[in-house]
């Protein structure tokens, strides 16, 4: 989390039906027995304008529910017609916000504003472990953890964390015992500070320990990089992510190039900057990660929420700032909506989460019906982050429920945040 405006953050913020034929990845239309939260009726099928499948949007496309989850299929059988719903707008499975600290947001707000999975990346491990809990009333949410730091290392006097939501380390040991302790409560992966605009970091050796231990506990390391020479330092250990774009320091292109090579990918969290004002610090991380982008780094969408007056939900600010920064259309989407699926044209399962966008894409383009993609350079990069902003977090019995009457459903969509 950035600490270049302390003080600055708010307080916190078993269907019974026929089988209806194949589905549209080419298995068996079969499912299991529903659970109670939300069953809809059996052979319950709902059409939509377009959905993501984590490459791409694909044209209007039907879906069984067998009452948690959303199936595609070809056609809608005769004998269920008269429970086959239409609803507007634009399906994603899922909506991440990669950098968040849900002990100082809302986070059924942040699911009613769209977000439908969030990364946390540093609290009280046995307050955040309580968060893994499947509530489907907010946000799906895999953690960290405590933040690993030298003794008296930020952020343990930084004002934001609550006692214990950092663990000081003096030495290569105490590193090891952190993140066996971390990954023992749940944490699915590993946040370490290097902050030398707040005082003494980790060393190399620490450092290193922290990725060695997290890499054999088969966790991802992220890394808050602050200060001259840091992304180096994190690159060098073989952190993974970078859980801010570089804001503090112009990197050279052969680090950025280096950084691209090996796989590490960086969270961008562009609005924190400035929060709709922009700050030489958001200007130094525009430029890192334009060219970041452009030599094939992955950027993942993160707010850092929690860390000032960032929206509760999808961030229209932050997604600009990406697409300000040279991010293609489509990188943007990917950033908040890349699914770990084939790059193909198929429709995945959806559910038990969902995010709905009550209107289709923003597109120059006209697609026919059907699973049409659109390209990425057909999205209107103008109207992208106010139109992607007006995304809800939803179960899928609630969506099926709006499809009823979807007039009322689009009636109620939220104003771009």
């Amino acid at each position: 989390m950035s600490d270049e405006r302390p003080g600055a953050k708010p307080d916190g913020a078993g269907r019974t039906g026929e089988a209806a034929g194949t589905d549209r990845t080419g298995n068996a239309d079969t499912t299991g027995t529903a659970d109670t939260i939300g069953t809809a009726a059996p052979d319950t099928y709902l059409t939509v304008d377009a959905v993501w499948n984590g490459h791409r949007f694909l044209g209007e496309t039907t879906f069984r529910t067998d009452g948690e989850r959303l199936h595609p299929v070809d056609h809608v059988p005769a004998h269920a017609r008269a429970r086959h719903h239409r609803l507007p707008g634009t399906l994603f499975p899922r909506l991440t916000d990669h950098h968040t600290h849900l002990g100082l947001t809302d986070q059924h707000a942040m699911f009613a504003g769209g977000i439908t999975h969030a990364i946390d990346l540093g609290w009280i491990p046995a307050v955040a472990a309580g968060w893994l809990t499947d509530d489907l009333s907010r946000p799906s949410v895999a953690i960290v953890g405590s933040l690993i730091t030298c003794v008296g290392g930020y952020p343990v006097n930084a004002g934001w964390g609550p006692p214990g939501s950092s663990t000081e380390v003096g030495g290569e040991r105490e590193a090891r015992l952190a993140v066996r302790a971390n990954v023992m409560l749940g944490a699915s992966r590993i946040k370490v500070t290097l902050n030398t605009d707040a005082g003494e970091t980790v060393d190399d050796r620490v450092l290193h320990s922290v990725v060695a231990e997290s890499h054999a506990q088969g966790v991802p390391v992220t890394v808050h990089v602050q200060g001259a020479g840091q992304t180096a330092r994190a690159l060098a250990a073989g952190a993974d992510q970078l859980a801010h774009t570089p804001f503090t320091e112009r990197l050279d292109d052969d680090l950025i190039s280096e950084s691209v090579r090996r796989g590490m990918s960086w969270v961008s969290t562009l609005d924190i900057h400035g929060w709709g004002d922009p700050t030489k610090e958001h200007a130094i991380a525009s430029d890192n990660l334009g060219r970041f982008a452009r030599a094939g780094g992955r950027v993942l969408y993160g707010t850092d929420l929690g860390n000032g007056p960032l929206a509760v939900g999808v961030n229209a600010r932050e997604l600009r700032g990406m697409l300000d920064a040279g991010l293609p259309p489509v990188t943007v989407v990917k950033s908040i909506a890349g699914l770990r699926r084939p790059d193909d044209d198929r429709v995945p399962t959806i559910g038990p989460r969902v995010a709905w966008v009550p209107t289709p894409p923003p597109s120059d383009a006209t697609t026919a019906g059907g699973t049409t993609a659109l390209a990425g350079t057909d999205l209107d990069p103008t109207a992208l982050p106010d139109w992607l902003a007006t995304a809800r977090g939803l179960t899928v019995a609630a969506l099926l429920t709006a499809s009823t009457d979807p007039t009322d459903a689009t009636a109620a969509t939220p104003e771009p945040r």
